[in-house]
């Protein structure tokens, strides 16, 4: 993607993306979760939303990108069960407590918000 990973946006030194940016990476981020868990067929759960799985293009949409730890859920089914997935830091309790998870466990709201300043 153009504009690389949000990871480069937030964690460079030096300045920091206006908040125009922040909020509308975060409403692009919000949107595509919404759906992959509501609006898909069979639901997918990313498993691994973190800010290097972020990619930005020519005009700073953000792009949730890298599937490779998604699972995808029958649809109408409640929850279901399997090993924990995603990068340390960035996973949803769910994964550690081993109970069965809903498309709650990706981690948008847990995932290192954008600094401040």
């Amino acid at each position: 993607m153009k504009n690389g990973a949000v990871s480069n946006l937030i964690f460079r030194h030096g300045q920091r993306p206006r908040w125009k940016l922040r909020s509308d990476i975060v409403l692009d981020i919000a949107r595509f979760l919404l759906y992959l868990h509501e609006e898909c067929e069979n639901q997918i759960i990313h498993c691994d939303i973190k800010p290097l799985n972020i990619l930005l293009d020519k005009n700073n949409t953000a792009k949730i990108a890298d599937f490779g730890l998604a699972k995808l859920r029958i649809k109408d089914q409640m929850r279901t069960k399997t090993i924990f997935r995603g990068t340390r830091g960035y996973m949803a309790p769910e994964w550690l407590k081993n109970v069965p998870e809903t498309t709650k466990v990706d981690p948008s709201s847990k995932a290192t918000p954008l600094p401040i300043s």
